[in-house]
């Protein structure tokens, strides 16, 4: 999403929402970032890349991108499909054990997401959005498998600051090629500037640390159900903001949830 002023003017783009919550986000962690550069492993950086690029980085774009067409609540509900791509991405690349009620479980959870899509009744465009929010939960998926398998040994507040780090190069780059002046001279940019942080440091910072250390403590799979809450949240604060989901996107939320649930059930 971009952000807009109360009269609707615009006063960051979504590439400039995304890029500079990267940027802020490795600001507010440098510090870690200075004590953990020199004690990680070479092995290690190719797995917080990905953590970095496939679990900030681009789903960070994808989610400011999309919702520009599509409310947050819709998005809520879509990023609930984490851990089931969690769940198949652990079965067909990390070799875990499975059983038919998991795989049941995914079949229904993909089925709510089409289900979902379909009834916002919008245009193929604005479909083609909530695609983006889906690739951007098969990333997160691919993220927390690679915590969980491969980065176990080091502390969660280092592959934060440092995944961060690495993103936050291009998205440097990228940021201070656009009109970032006009920001500071726009009569919101100052407020618009402030909820950026606000996300970068809670949303980003903070949240990755507890996020990973969950992983590192119960394992990828347990650690992504943290999702089940992300619809309820993102459906209150979309209510709260006068957005609007019908009853059947609602019904076929459940039936997302139902999909995750079996899918993440431990079998009798």
């Amino acid at each position: 999403m971009g952000l807009k002023a109360p009269d609707g003017t615009p006063v960051l783009t979504p590439y400039q929402v995304a890029s500079l919550r990267m940027i802020m986000a490795a600001v507010a962690l440098s510090p870690i970032a200075i004590q953990a550069i020199r004690q990680v492993e070479r092995k290690d950086w190719k797995y917080l890349a990905v953590v970095g690029f496939l679990g900030s980085g681009i789903p960070a774009f994808l989610f400011a991108i999309s919702q520009q067409y599509l409310d947050s609540g819709l998005a809520g509900i879509l990023n609930a499909l984490t851990p089931l791509f969690t769940l198949l991405l652990a079965i067909v690349f990390f070799k875990k054990t499975t059983h038919r009620q998991q795989l049941v479980g995914m079949v229904i959870g993909f089925l709510g997401a089409a289900g979902i899509i379909a009834a916002k009744g919008s245009s193929f465009q604005n479909m083609q959005y909530a695609f983006l929010i889906i690739a951007a939960t098969v990333m997160y998926g691919v993220s927390v498998n690679t915590v969980g398998h491969h980065l176990r040994h080091i502390k969660a507040p280092w592959i934060t600051a440092l995944s961060i780090l690495m993103v936050s190069i291009p998205c440097g780059l990228y940021f201070f090629t656009t009109d970032y002046s006009a920001i500071w001279t726009h009569p919101h940019g100052g407020r618009s500037i402030a909820a950026v942080a606000t996300l970068s440091v809670v949303g980003t910072g903070i949240a990755n640390i507890l996020f990973f250390r969950l992983t590192q403590i119960s394992g990828a799979i347990m650690a992504s159900t943290v999702t089940y809450l992300i619809p309820i949240v993102a459906v209150g604060w979309g209510y709260y903001m006068n957005e609007s989901l019908s009853p059947l996107q609602i019904v076929f939320a459940g039936v997302i949830l139902l999909g995750v649930y079996l899918g993440n059930r431990p079998q009798k």
